[in-house]
């Protein structure tokens, strides 16, 4: 008796080592309480691997695939996930299914990469459901299937993939259900999805599945634009502009259409020829306004394009030119602008 105490003691103590040198591994690779370190998590990964973490040697694996903490390597690395994968390992099931899909390491096999997924996805890892779902839909390493690739989205979403979340609400978005898209859409949010947190303070700005809300709404609009997300700038300044959820303030609007305009945005380009034609957040400046306002009317914006019309009509920061605007004007009337068509028989009875 007291030598299987001794043996289930030893036992423990290993697997508290092994589970505490992963964590500390985890911990430097995500820079999670430390500051983060390949080279101290490789080194933890590895210590732990060799007491018999099988986490361990996936997280190995993939050190050495992408060359963090290690010198890059795709055939150690391989080994450490192929051993994973032969311990029925989820993360490296799918993990080497992502590299048979892209090719990388190994000859691209979307068939194999398609069998990986599924071995990882019945095992409830969400990534790799989401995976399942994007290759039924495209018919990729597998027969098309629109019933499946619901399924797995579905199964995705309920697994936590912020991913699968974000496409299922869009679903619902699509279908005017925005009580549903809401729901999934937040879910998403909260786990960091820049897209999700978008359409979370759009939907709170509109009152579309959720009682109106302009200070959520641009709330959500930061932590979008603070991640990085291309297009929120613009809806951000509307909001300072018109003082929607926060206090009217033409400068911050500015700041945020000017952020929307090195985005590529034609929308903002107008907007900043506008408030540069009216001293709105900036200097007055009618020539600064044609610049920004021909800029995006040679792109085709037809509201600029109607602003570069009554500049040369009326002679606002360039030459007055008949010709010009009759060309401005035309470019409308070709769109079915009645308006632009009413000025331009206005202008040619002159």
């Amino acid at each position: 008796m007291r030598f299987i105490l001794v043996t289930l003691l030893f036992f423990t103590f290993s697997v508290l080592a092994d589970a505490s040198l992963y964590e500390r591994g985890k911990a430097y690779y995500y820079g999670n309480g430390v500051e983060k370190n390949y080279e101290k998590a490789f080194n933890a990964f590895k210590h732990s691997a060799k007491i018999g973490s099988v986490e361990a040697k996936t997280a190995l694996g993939m050190m050495y695939i992408e060359g963090k903490g290690v010198a890059q390597n795709d055939d150690k690395g391989l080994e450490f996930l192929n051993y994973s994968v032969s311990r029925n390992h989820d993360k490296a099931q799918y993990y080497l299914g992502v590299l048979y899909y892209r090719g990388v390491g190994v000859e691209e096999d979307l068939t194999k990469a398609f069998e990986l997924f599924k071995q990882s996805a019945n095992q409830d890892y969400a990534d790799a459901k989401y995976n399942l779902s994007l290759m039924y839909q495209q018919g990729k390493g597998v027969k098309q299937s629109t019933l499946l690739a619901n399924k797995w989205l579905i199964e995705s979403a309920e697994s936590s993939n912020s991913d699968g979340q974000y496409q299922l609400a869009n679903a619902y978005r699509d279908n005017e259900d925005h009580e549903n898209a809401f729901e999934w859409y937040f879910k998403a949010a909260k786990q960091g999805h820049v897209e999700s947190q978008y359409w979370i303070g759009w939907l709170y700005e509109h009152g579309k599945g959720v009682k109106k809300d302009h200070l959520s709404s641009i709330n959500w609009y930061i932590k979008a634009h603070k991640s990085g997300h291309i297009g929120v700038s613009y809806r951000m300044g509307l909001l300072y502009e018109v003082g929607l959820g926060v206090n009217q303030n033409y400068e911050t609007a500015y700041y945020y259409y000017h952020v929307s305009m090195k985005e590529g945005n034609l929308d903002a380009y107008n907007k900043l020829g506008y408030f540069h034609e009216r001293g709105k957040g900036v200097k007055k400046d009618v020539k600064k306004a044609y610049e920004y306002y021909i800029h995006a009317a040679r792109e085709g914006h037809s509201g600029a394009q109607l602003k570069v019309a009554l500049m040369y009509e009326k002679g606002i920061g360039v030459k007055k030119s008949v010709k010009k605007t009759t060309y401005w004007l035309k470019k409308l009337v070709n769109k079915g602008d009645k308006m632009a068509g009413f000025k331009l028989k206005r202008l040619q009875k002159r």
